[in-house]
Parts: C-alpha cells; structure tokens; sequence
C-alpha cells in the first residue's frame, strides 16, 4: 500500500513518501545544497518537499525555480500545482515574451516564479526583479552552471540580494571530472553535497528494471573503402602539417585541431593562414569519417554535398581543394553508387528489425530514439514511417530553419504522451529534464562520450513501468571508443560525488 507524504504545505495523497528524500529534504535546509539523484527518482518532488518546508519557516517569503528550456519549465509549473497547497494565481511562469512592465507586477503577487535562468538574469540587470525576499532558489539540471551560463550569475546576485539565501541544485549527473563538479559548486555557492544511485538500499525499492541490449554491427566493405579514401586524405594533411613542424603526431584530437587553429588565427603569417586552411580541410574530413562510422549514408551525402557546393563557390579554399582531390571525388562516387542501390548504414536496418519487434512485443510500446544529427533524423522517420504501427516524429531544438521553437516542443511532447505518436526521434533536445513517463523503450542510435548525456538519455525510460534500452554501436570505430570513455567517466563521477558526501558529512558532524 502506498504512502503519501503528509505536510500541511502539501495536497493529500500526490506525493508519495520515500525516505530518501524526506531525508535529503532535511538536510538540504542546513546550507547549500548540491543533490545527485537518477533521472526518474524524484528531482521534482524532491524541489517541492523543500519549497513545502520553507514556505513553513516563513509563508511571507518567495520561492524562484529556474530550470533551462521553457517546456521544462512547463512540466515544473504542473509538478508543483500539483504538489503544492497554493493556488494557480500564486505560481507563475515568466517568460521574456512578456512585457517587462507586466513582469515585474508578476514577480509582485507571485509566491512561487518559475522561470529559465536567461530570464531572471536579464530582469536582474534591468532593475525589474530583486532577490530579497526569495528564501529558496532552486535550480534545475545544475551541470550547466559553468563559465558564462545565467545560473551563475543569478547566484551570485541571489547570495548578495536574498535575506535568507538558500539554494537547492538538482542534477542526474555534474560530470565525470572533479574539476568540472568544483565548478559546479563553486558558482553555486554549494556547502553541501548529497548524492544517491541505484544501488543505494534507500533508493532501490523504487528502481524500475532496465534492460539493456548492445546491438553491434560493421561497416560493409564498399563503406570500409569509402572511409579509406576520406582517411588516406585525411592522413596527407596531417603529414604536411607534421612536416611544417605545427603538430608533432598524426595522433591528434579533432579539440586539439581546432585549439591549435584558434591559436594560428592570431599569428599573421602566411604558414599560419596555409596552416589554418589544412585544418579545415582535416576536420571537414574527419567529420565525415564520423557520420559514415556513426550515422547513415544519408547525413553522410548531405554532408558531402554540403562541401561541394561550398567548393563549387569558392567559399572556402579548404572546401575547393577537397572538391579536386581524387580520393574525396572517388568516395563520393562510391557512396553515391551506394545510395542509388538503396544501401543504408547497418545501424539502420537493425533500427527497424529492433522498432519492429518492439511493437510487436507491445503494440503498445512507446520508444525514444536518440541520435546526434538532424539529417538522422530525417532519415530514421522516413525508415520508421515503413514499419507496421509505427507513429515516429521528430523533436529537434529551435536552432536553423527546420528548428522547433519552445512552444512546439511542448506540443509534440504532449502529443507523444497522449499517445498520437508512439516513437519519438530525438536529438539532445530530448535528453535533458523531460519527464516522458510513458516511454517503454530507449535506443541510443549512436553512443556519446560525455557521462551527463548518457545519464540523461538513460534516464528517459523506466520512470514509471519496466524499460529496456539498446545501445547501437558500429565495430571497430569511435562509437566504441566514445561508449567506454562515457562508462568510465560515469564511475569516476559515483567515486567523486560519494567523497564529496562523505566530506561534506564530516564537516557537519
């Protein structure tokens, strides 16, 4: 039988109790917090638990809860209408589409303002909102306070403005770097870390199964000697760049290139302009290469073609000598040839073995699939569109021409979960703070290096129900590579974090 928290802040019967977080909930009243939870745990009601407890010590003062996107902030606004003994008049949502006038009449009358950090960092700057009587802020997916991210400065001026500060920072995942968690916590004024996974006894008895599933696959020959003529190129470059004593190895990260490119860009040789062009034409190629290990034919021609026509122009010296170049010209051959023939990536013809079966399994299944590129995307809906009860659409950011601006994603979400369409075809966009209950199945149609991402992409399934997951990776290539460096720096995050607790924890005591 399940139990609901009861507090006089809170409606009856909406919050389930979970020692966990009444636990961290406490806690987090001692000083600044910095909360590590799975994605699915309770971030939310965690925030509202706290919001209930400080509006106790004092209902006169004023909750601000940022989170990034506005369909998160959204989905926030309903969590704690939901959660929350205050009346809809009292919590608002303030977006900078008002007027600025109206906005600060809003901040007047609301008890609870939730808002993304871009926001209230511009209403700060223009005197139309001061922090003073705010005795909680909250700040959601807190991995993204680094360098000149609104989060931090809207801290400091909530440290220096507030009567009584306090802050709450939620996050799955800070990072897989100490240094980047001390950023964290420094440009949150942090004092206090608590951190919970899976494993923890508290924590499992609310866990839904994930299963996961590695799907491998190769590239066929005729894609093994089109990447050989993209790298044969690729090789050349670097040995010139080697030659002209600017690197001294072939083995170079695409980061390093581009560091070094930044560099030359200040030097006013000509070595250096010569220099910084054959960059362009190493990470142009190099690029490429990924798409074929990681992606589709499809991304992979867009791409090409992208550079032709750039070449074809004359827009850029790197573009124009890639277009003359007969291992550049011979993979474009091939890899048209390919296309003619109705050849595909092998990630995708398992994507639509994998998207069958699952809803053959469950005709109603509910599946996110996650990949980097729009032009995938395109390609993975036009695919899925073939498949017997299959409704895919695609969620991409607001960026470009084909961008979704905020108020679309929310629809599509929505939508989604009202069951119109069942398969969601996501870029990062779909990563980050979403609560998509009703997704039954995850598919990483590439994996990603970084350890946030793969934590947020995890954490899309099994919030509500049981989930499975498949992680496509291509053999042989940078998906392996990029899988285990995302594996390792999640472990090294889980070690970090728990001496941060432990530390933290001592110095309490």
């Amino acid at each position: 039988m399940t139990e609901y928290v009861e507090h006089r802040w809170i409606n009856p019967k909406t919050m389930e109790k979970r020692a966990y977080q009444e636990a961290i909930a406490k806690r987090a009243l001692d000083g600044n917090m910095l909360v590590v939870l799975p994605t699915g745990m309770g971030k939310t009601p965690l925030a509202a638990l706290v919001a209930a407890y400080r509006l106790e010590q004092d209902m006169h003062k004023k909750i601000m809860f940022m989170a990034p996107t506005k369909p998160l902030v959204n989905q926030h606004k309903k969590s704690f209408e939901r959660f929350l003994k205050i009346g809809p008049d009292e919590i608002k949502v303030i977006t900078g589409k008002i007027k600025p006038a109206e906005r600060g009449e809003l901040y007047k009358k609301a008890d609870i303002v939730i808002s993304t950090p871009q926001t209230i960092r511009n209403d700060l700057k223009k005197g139309v909102l001061n922090l003073k009587e705010y005795s909680l802020l909250i700040v959601d997916e807190a991995h993204r306070a680094v360098k000149n991210y609104a989060y931090t400065y809207v801290a400091k001026k909530y440290m220096q403005q507030a009567e009584k500060p306090l802050i709450l920072a939620l996050t799955a995942s800070p990072g897989g770097h100490r240094y980047r968690i001390e950023q964290v916590k420094k440009a949150l004024f942090i004092e206090n870390v608590e951190v919970r996974t899976k494993d923890d006894e508290d924590v499992t008895p609310y866990i839904k199964t994930i299963k996961t599933e590695w799907i491998e696959v190769e590239l066929t020959k005729p894609m093994q000697s089109i990447k050989k003529y993209l790298e044969s190129i690729k090789d050349e470059k670097l040995k010139m760049l080697m030659k002209w004593s600017f690197i001294r190895s072939s083995r170079i990260t695409k980061s390093q290139l581009i560091e070094l490119q930044k560099k030359l860009a200040h030097s006013k040789s000509g070595s250096s302009f010569a220099a910084m062009s054959l960059i362009a034409e190493i990470v142009k190629v190099d690029h490429a290469i990924m798409l074929l290990e990681t992606q589709c034919l499809y991304s992979v021609k867009k791409y090409m073609d992208k550079i032709v026509n750039e070449g074809v122009k004359g827009d850029t010296k790197a573009a124009t000598r890639l277009i003359e170049n007969r291992n550049f010209q011979s993979a474009a051959r091939l890899l048209k040839e390919l296309i003619e023939e109705g050849e595909e990536h092998p990630k995708m013809v398992k994507l639509r073995e994998v998207v069958e079966k699952e809803f053959e399994r469950n005709e109603n299944a509910r599946l996110i699939i996650f990949t980097q590129f729009r032009d995938t995307v395109d390609k993975i809906i036009a695919e899925l569109k073939k498949v017997k009860g299959c409704k895919p659409v695609a969620l991409i950011g607001q960026a470009g021409s084909r961008g979704l601006d905020q108020k679309e994603q929310v629809r599509l979400i929505n939508e989604y979960d009202l069951g119109f369409y069942n398969c969601l075809v996501c870029t990062s966009i779909g990563e980050e703070g979403l609560h998509l209950g009703s997704a039954t199945t995850a598919v990483f149609y590439e994996p990603v290096p970084s350890a946030i991402r793969t934590v947020q992409r995890r954490g899309r399934v099994g919030r509500e129900q049981m989930g499975r997951i498949y992680i496509f990776i291509t053999k042989n290539t940078r998906d392996e590579a990029y899988y285990w460096s995302a594996h390792h720096k999640e472990k090294k995050m889980k070690k970090i974090l728990y001496s941060m607790k432990e530390k933290t924890l001592k110095d309490f005591s």
